[in-house]
Formats: C-alpha cells, sequence, structure tokens
C-alpha cells in the first residue's frame, strides 16, 4: 500500500538525545535518587502494559497517568507520593524542557518535513513523553498535523494504544503509515504491532531490524519515502 502519512518519534530521532541526557544530568545531580528511581519506574511500566490487572485498571488521559506514576515512584522512594509528584512535574515536565532552547534538529529534519508536507502526506509526532512544547522549542511545531503522547492511553511504547490513537487523529489507516523512531524494541516493535510501516534511524552500518528500512542521513529517507508515497492520494 502506498504512503499517505509518516509518524515520527521525537527523542533520539528529530534531535541527538545524549546531548540532552547530558544536560539533564546536570541539573539532576541534587535529585540523583529521583532520577534513578522516575527511570526504573518508565521501565516498569514497560513490563505493566503487559499485566492484565494494569490493563483492567484503565488508566487513561495525562493526569491519571501521572498520579499513577508518582505513585510508584513514590514506593520506590519511601516517600509522600503528592510530595514525590510535583517533583516529577517540576523536574521532568518542566525544567526538562529548558535544554530544548539550545538544542537542534539533526540536520536535514526541517527540510525533510517540509518536503513532505509539500507532496501532501499527513505528518505525526508521536512520544512516550509529552512533545508539543518540545517541538514549539525545536522549531518544528507547524510540521505536523497531530502531536501525541502515549501517556494520553495509559500505555507505553511498544503497546499498540498510541499507535492507533495516531493514526486516527491523522485520519489515515495504520496500513498506509510509516512510523520513524531510533529502538527496535519500542519504537520498530511497535508500529509494526499496529500494523504501521517501520523506519529506523541508526548510526550502525548494518543494523539487524525489523524495520524495512535504515538510515541516518534523513535525505536518505526523503528519497525512500518519495518511492513510496501516493503523492495525489495523499492530499
Amino acid at each position: 500500500m502506498p504512503l499517505r502519512a509518516i509518524g515520527f518519534d521525537i527523542d533520539g530521532t528529530l534531535y541527538s538525545a545524549p546531548s540532552l541526557y547530558l544536560r539533564l544530568m546536570l541539573k539532576g545531580l541534587t535529585r540523583m535518587r529521583l532520577l534513578v528511581a522516575f527511570n526504573e519506574v518508565r521501565h516498569d511500566l514497560r513490563n505493566l502494559i503487559k499485566s492484565p490487572e494494569y490493563r483492567n485498571r484503565g488508566i487513561s488521559g495525562i493526569a491519571a497517568f501521572h498520579r499513577f506514576q508518582a505513585e510508584l515512584t513514590a514506593k520506590k522512594l519511601g516517600a509522600d507520593p503528592a510530595v514525590v509528584h510535583d517533583a516529577i512535574e517540576s523536574f521532568f515536565y518542566t525544567e526538562s524542557l529548558e535544554p530544548f532552547t539550545t538544542i537542534k534538529p539533526y540536520v536535514g529534519v526541517t527540510r525533510l518535513l517540509e518536503d513532505l508536507r509539500a507532496k501532501g502526506l499527513r505528518l505525526g509526532a508521536f512520544s512516550d513523553f509529552p512533545c508539543k512544547r518540545k517541538l514549539e522549542l525545536l522549531g518544528l511545531a507547524d510540521s505536523f498535523d497531530v502531536a501525541l503522547t502515549s501517556e494520553e492511553t495509559g500505555l507505553v511504547k511498544p503497546d499498540c494504544a498510541g499507535f492507533d490513537l495516531m493514526a486516527k487523529r491523522l485520519g489515515v489507516a495504520s496500513e498506509d503509515i510509516m512510523y520513524v523512531g531510533n529502538s527496535e524494541l519500542y519504537d520498530v516493535a511497535g508500529a509494526l504491532g499496529a500494523g504501521m510501516r517501520a523506519a529506523l534511524i541508526t548510526r550502525k552500518r548494518f543494523p539487524a531490524s525489523a524495520a524495512e528500512f535504515t538510515f541516518f542521513d534523513f535525505a536518505d529517507l526523503g528519497r525512500y519515502i518519495a518511492l513510496h508515497a501516493n503523492h495525489e492520494g495523499a492530499n
């Protein structure tokens, strides 16, 4: 099927993630226990999506997800969930955005997004973390038709719920969407599980990937998409 839409992960896909992580580590030196516990919880949540008990809880919406996330983190720290919730919101969802005033997209990203829009393709940004403000600071907000986070569904990648939601908001069938990410386990597996096509950004010359296309030069990605897009059908 010809492509009619392209979805993009954000962190590590549209910009260099290590440049952000270094800045966050420096900012978080006085909150190292919180950083470690929060990181562990985010990994725990990827296992919880497989749990019928968790899924039956029906956690939906960013606010509800953040409260549950804070409860899990508080247990690891032996702290008050309300206090931990406020600390997480302050650092991970507010202060962590400050470095984006100096972070730039990868070379070729802006040009690629402009070209894809000119071809009539629908564009979506989908991340495990809220991404609208990040896109604004990266100067890319106007390039996307939709921007969303898996936190809205309560089910992080690679669960298909967020991918399905992106397809619904784009108004395009999943099989007509290619999702571009930097993680084989979360982005590629998640996209394929949702019935989408996948591309992987990687510096490896011969990566072992289930993605149909691997690249590091965004010009190469643009040429590949051009060959597989139905330009008239995408309008």
